[in-house]
């Protein structure tokens, strides 16, 4: 495959620099973008860093280059509604038109589950139905909308991913209950411990699927979820990872008022996701810890 130039936002976080390493194993030249570029000397996942403020659409002018791809992490989790549809909605928006004005064909978008909101199903797949949403959620799936009305004139993908695990600490339920194992808690309360539990992706199989989609996907939008297989349930997961922590308390599984899901993978792995077992994302992720 010919070598492809590909523009990564969010490139300081961990994701950011997951897709970075991906890309300079397989021989593209990745540009990186951060808020502000004096703060950083360089960051050796990339080849060259662009300055770029997602709060400053103006700043959108510095991408002159033309690029085969542009991979969108970078994104706002927390703040006020105004902040999040500004950084993580409306940003995406004005970056994909400058997309478009730059002639870069595809755009791939790191989107979340949160997009679902409150969520009834069983499953959850790209059919799922769209519910109440969080700020966060709510941006997301602006973001998303933006894109669909683009896709005329853009490929793009949305990535709804579930809970990433990696070298960077994310407020999910995996790693709330690692940072309780590692402090000692004498009790940690859990629930659904027969559930198959696959609401969860490792950075680097995330990054190796946006890398992929940044040099194979042609079509219009699409939007899914991705996630890992069924292999054991959730019980299994907090046992090995208490074995991992040396954790010594007691896990009490109580009952929960909110039904568990699974995530169908089907439309991901279609599209070259090359998905872990549960159990086998968790083993690699205790690998992070060292």
């Amino acid at each position: 495959m010919n070598p492809k130039r590909v523009l990564v936002t969010g490139a300081s976080s961990a994701l950011g620099k997951a897709v970075g390493r991906k890309l300079r194993t397989e021989g593209h030249h990745s540009t990186g973008t951060v808020r502000r570029i004096h703060a950083f000397e360089s960051l050796p996942e990339f080849d060259t860093l662009l300055e770029l403020d997602l709060n400053d659409p103006g700043s959108f002018s510095h991408i002159k280059t033309d690029f085969d791809a542009l991979i969108h992490v970078a994104a706002a989790s927390y703040g006020s509604p105004d902040l999040l549809m500004s950084v993580t909605g409306l940003a995406t928006r004005h970056l994909a038109e400058t997309a478009i004005a730059r002639g870069i064909p595809r755009f791939i978008h790191v989107s979340s589950t949160s997009v679902y909101g409150s969520i009834d199903d069983n499953e959850l797949s790209s059919m799922s139905r769209i519910t109440h949403q969080s700020p966060y959620g709510l941006a997301k799936w602006a973001a998303e909308c933006f894109l669909n009305q683009l896709n005329d004139e853009l490929s793009s993908v949305s990535v709804r991913s579930p809970a990433i695990v990696g070298a960077q600490k994310n407020p999910h339920f995996l790693q709330k209950t690692r940072t309780l194992m590692e402090e000692g808690c004498p009790v940690i309360t859990a629930s659904n411990p027969d559930f198959f539990f696959n609401n969860v992706i490792h950075e680097e199989t995330l990054a190796e699927f946006l890398v992929h989609l940044a040099v194979t996907y042609t079509d219009g939008f699409r939007a899914f979820p991705v996630g890992s297989l069924q292999d054991v349930d959730l019980s299994e997961l907090l046992s090995f990872m208490s074995r991992a922590t040396g954790y010594e308390g007691q896990i009490v599984w109580s009952k929960d008022s909110d039904r568990p899901f699974s995530i169908n993978l089907d439309d991901a792995i279609k599209l070259g996701l090359e998905p872990l077992t549960a159990l086998e994302t968790i083993r690699r992720w205790t690998h992070d810890w060292h």
